[in-house]
């Protein structure tokens, strides 16, 4: 079936998800059937396409597994945008997206900066801010990010996670602008 319109996209995702259902019911947690679901191929960008985006890194390995957690992102984001995932299980999916951000924001300004400004995180951010390569906008928004991204140690939480406002569509989407606002500006110094 090809799908050639909105009405056909519509009858079509009623029906795959009517069958994805149908298959869960009957297997369950029972992993030892053959219940696998092709996942669409064409969405996730390739390796060499992310490693590109931040080939003014020297290091090669970083490059590649930057790459590779762009991967990773992609098949949240599919996630996300494809399916009807609510409630905490999609905080917590947009939770994961926005530690990836971070991680890779992380070892992104620790490589570019190797050898100019080590220290930690917003030391960094305030070295690019100081020497021009970013605004006081993207420091602002990179620094939040960072602080988000270090609710990864669940023992330092002095609040329950999922009564946080952090894990929203909104600070989704403003993470994810910094994380390209910094490529560019990095890429183009």
């Amino acid at each position: 079936m090809t799908i050639r319109n909105d009405d056909e996209l519509r009858e079509a995702v009623n029906e795959a998800s009517e069958l994805i259902q149908q298959i869960q019911d009957y297997v369950g947690r029972d992993f030892s059937k053959p219940a696998k679901v092709r996942f669409p191929r064409g969405y996730l960008r390739t390796a060499a396409e992310s490693r590109r985006r931040v080939k003014f890194l020297a290091d090669t390995t970083l490059r590649s597994n930057i790459a590779y957690t762009i991967q990773l992102a992609d098949v949240q984001h599919w996630i996300l945008n494809r399916t009807d995932l609510s409630g905490i299980a999609r905080e917590m999916v947009i939770k994961l997206q926005m530690f990836l951000l971070g991680t890779i924001i992380e070892s992104v300004t620790k490589n570019y900066l190797h050898g100019r400004c080590g220290g930690n995180f917003c030391r960094r951010t305030q070295y690019l801010l100081d020497n021009c390569l970013i605004d006081t906008e993207l420091k602002t928004d990179i620094d939040w990010l960072w602080d988000i991204r270090n609710n990864m140690h669940l023992f330092q939480l002095d609040d329950i996670e999922w009564s946080s406002t952090h894990y929203t569509i909104a600070n989704h989407n403003r993470a994810v602008r910094a994380f390209r606002k910094l490529l560019v500006a990095l890429g183009a110094s």
